[in-house]
């Protein structure tokens, strides 16, 4: 099963094919988070994947969609996915209260897509530094970001934030996407 919006791919096994290949390169299975808070729902594969790498992981999970959480609970059976909290927010916002409470994660995934678009604020420098304050000394950020039409010349940009904020900074490229491996 596949879960299309605008034609482009949000979950299924595709998506998992991407991700897996982005970890595997990433060697994140010699992390042992203990937490995770994944920015974008789609029907749930990342979370199944992080799951499956760490069984013990507890997930706090958003998205902003409430048809997109219900879509994946009731056919990618997010529900059934051990240690999983489902937060419908704002990214955006949602990451700012997170820092006002003080909370801290090993492994942190952006995944912030609306079918084949990418939401402006992603690229900010303002929210990647607040996604830094929520990165545990020893943990790990991975996003996945697009590479092909005006998200080519963005994807630079985002790069040279990653570099304004961060010292370790990994890229995977496969397809028409760009993953960011960053290490605290």
């Amino acid at each position: 099963m596949k879960l299309l919006i605008n034609g482009s791919p949000q979950s299924g096994s595709y998506i998992a094919y991407l991700w897996k290949h982005a970890f595997d390169h990433f060697n994140i299975s010699f992390q042992n988070p203990r937490n995770a808070l994944v920015l974008g729902i789609g029907g749930g594969t990342v979370m199944s994947l992080l799951s499956d790498y760490f069984p013990a992981i507890s997930q706090t999970c958003v998205d902003i969609d409430s048809t997109i959480i219900h879509i994946a609970k009731k056919y990618f059976l997010l529900d059934e996915i051990p240690n999983i909290s489902v937060i419908h927010a704002d990214a955006n916002t949602y990451v700012k209260q997170l820092i006002l409470l003080g909370k801290t994660y090993d492994c942190i995934i952006i995944d912030l897509f609306v079918g084949g678009y990418v939401p402006s604020f992603v690229e900010e420098k303002r929210f990647i530094q607040t996604v830094d304050g929520l990165l545990s000394p020893k943990g790990f950020l991975c996003m996945n970001y697009l590479r092909e039409r005006e998200y080519k010349t963005k994807s630079v940009h985002l790069r040279g934030i990653f570099q304004s904020i961060f010292s370790k900074i990994t890229e995977f490229e496969i397809a028409r996407n760009r993953f960011f491996y960053i290490r605290k």
